[in-house]
């Protein structure tokens, strides 16, 4: 199998921004579980879990959003064979 090659830029950006969303992500099921577990609350425990479930839906939502947008972006930054070969016969011709 064929070892990919990525630009480190591009590839790099992908890893940060795919990180920030998973913490993102995170966050959002951390805020879904406090709600639906809030029974200290004037809210109505029923009424408290349905935000929390429609919370942990979004967390879980933008946790695939995440990770489709992480694929994709590693898809764009990686380097072709054809393209690596344009590179060198440009580095060449700037000698």
């Amino acid at each position: 199998m064929e070892e990919s090659k990525y630009d480190a830029g591009k590839r790099s950006r992908a890893l940060r921004s795919a990180a920030l969303r998973l913490v993102v992500a995170v966050y959002i099921g951390y805020l879904a579980y406090k709600i639906a577990a809030a029974e200290d609350t004037s809210m109505n425990i029923t009424f408290a879990r349905i935000i929390g479930s429609v919370f942990m839906a979004a967390a879980v939502a933008f946790g695939i959003y995440s990770f489709v947008r992480m694929r994709s972006e590693l898809a764009a930054a990686r380097i072709s064979p054809e393209g690596s070969a344009e590179t060198d016969v440009e580095s060449r011709d700037g000698e």
